[in-house]
């Protein structure tokens, strides 16, 4: 029993609502769009989701620890950023890490491909842009957030493929309306991980993790921090406009109020380890908040 504890917290459970938000505000605009909900299906695509974010988790940290940057990183260790620490702690082997990880996918993967099955091949094609960018995020030789993009694949992954996903299990079925619904959730899941590039920007920046925060210095990325928080919002405002999104909403917006003590936090502390952390707090606070609010919105919205 001691043993499944410790699988479980090194999948790091804590950031799993970075994929439950956008399954569930798929479901959430397919019932708005068709008044459709199948419980069943919901629940396979939600397990199946939850599961391969466990096993990118824990690769991550496997990847991690074999091109050093956890390893080297004593000075920004926090729930937040550092990794799980099992394999540098001595809790796990590298090699039962590596295990644990692909197991995970492999699970996550064999559920995909029924629901593939029941539901439609555009949904293999998701699960295989998601599985193989999730896999070389740090994985060499691609290792793509080295190569500056791991946001953008961040962003694409845990917004507008996991809620277009959803919404195509439910409907089978796509939709310009779930497209702009999931840009406020990608533009903030990016923004999540780019501010934890700031505390790990030392340890990144010595064995070559050349991610964005890296490649512009940090007081040059506290601007691209700025424009991930109002692309989030404005992305809500310009859905309006277009008439692509309800006008209720716009009330999600208030949520924004998180993202600006983060930006306002980062510009002044950006340099500052401890400072850095009500920040980072602020901007989970604005992904997670920002994520129920549009959940509420559509169902309980009429089309």
């Amino acid at each position: 029993m001691q043993r499944l504890k410790t699988y479980f917290l090194a999948t790091r459970p804590q950031f799993f609502s970075a994929i439950i938000l956008p399954v569930c505000l798929g479901a959430a605009v397919a019932w708005y769009e068709h008044k459709i909900f199948v419980l069943s299906f919901f629940l396979l695509s939600l397990i199946a989701a939850v599961f391969y974010h466990a096993g990118m988790n824990v690769l991550n940290d496997y990847f991690d620890y074999l091109n050093g940057t956890d390893n080297i990183n004593r000075t920004s260790l926090t729930p937040f950023t550092g990794g799980s620490r099992m394999i540098q702690n001595k809790i796990m082997m590298p090699k039962e890490t590596y295990f644990l990880g692909s197991v995970l996918l492999i699970i996550g993967s064999i559920i995909g491909l029924y629901l593939v099955y029941e539901r439609g091949m555009p949904l293999l094609f998701i699960g295989f842009i998601g599985s193989l960018s999730g896999y070389y995020y740090s994985a060499p030789p691609l290792f793509l957030v080295g190569r500056g993009v791991g946001e953008l694949l961040v962003g694409i992954n845990f917004g507008i493929l996991s809620v277009a996903g959803s919404y195509y299990v439910q409907t089978q079925d796509s939709s310009i309306t779930a497209v702009f619904a999931s840009l406020p959730l990608s533009f903030l899941i990016a923004a999540i991980l780019y501010i934890n590039e700031f505390p790990d920007y030392d340890a990144d920046k010595a064995v070559g993790k050349n991610q964005i925060v890296v490649r512009l210095g940090k007081k040059n990325a506290r601007w691209g921090f700025a424009i991930l928080m109002v692309g989030a919002y404005a992305s809500i405002v310009i859905g309006v406009l277009l008439n692509l999104l309800p006008a209720i909403v716009l009330f999600a917006m208030l949520a924004g109020i998180f993202g600006i003590k983060a930006v306002n936090g980062l510009f002044k502390n950006y340099d500052k380890f401890k400072e850095t952390l009500p920040c980072i707090k602020a901007t989970i606070a604005a992904h997670l908040t920002t994520g129920i609010a549009l959940i509420i919105i559509f169902l309980l919205g009429r089309a």
